[in-house]
């Protein structure tokens, strides 16, 4: 996939609010929109474990701990790759996760020692006709953890 400044500057803003919306509907816990982000033969390297469908990826969410609520802040979001039609491309993203625990009150602002962990983020996308850019294939691969 070949890729040049101005292609990958017109699908930027696209990706790059797709994964916002993703990382905001999980830290939100709200999975049924988020799932409508991927597409039905998904891949999802979540916590070192590929889940593969939709279908997976709901069982892994289901099972989220509801001991802790995390925040996932998003940065230096790039476009690295861009098929020759424009219907496929990846975006490379840093992700730098809060987690604190739950149930403290909508109006407490919670305090933590620091970040959770630094991951590295590859993201597929693949343009899907009258859905928009859907995500095909994701990794999260942490870079490093924070000592808590």
């Amino acid at each position: 996939m070949n890729i040049t400044e101005s292609s990958a500057a017109g699908v930027l803003p696209a990706l790059a609010q797709q994964l916002h919306r993703f990382f905001h509907h999980l830290d939100e816990r709200r999975y049924a929109p988020m799932l409508e982000l991927f597409t039905d033969d998904c891949r999802w390297l979540r916590q070192g474990q590929w889940l593969d469908g939709k279908a997976a990826v709901r069982d892994a969410l289901d099972a989220r701990s509801a001991a802790f609520d995390t925040r996932h802040v998003m940065s230096n979001a790039f476009v690295s790759a861009l098929s020759p039609d424009a219907a496929t491309a990846v975006l490379q993203a840093s992700m730098t996760a809060y987690r604190y625990p739950a149930g403290q009150g909508d109006d407490a602002v919670p305090t933590i020692a620091g970040p959770f962990r630094f991951n590295l983020v590859t993201t597929t996308f693949r343009l899907v006709a009258g859905q928009g850019w859907r995500i095909a294939e994701q990794r999260m691969v942490a870079a490093f953890a924070f000592a808590q």
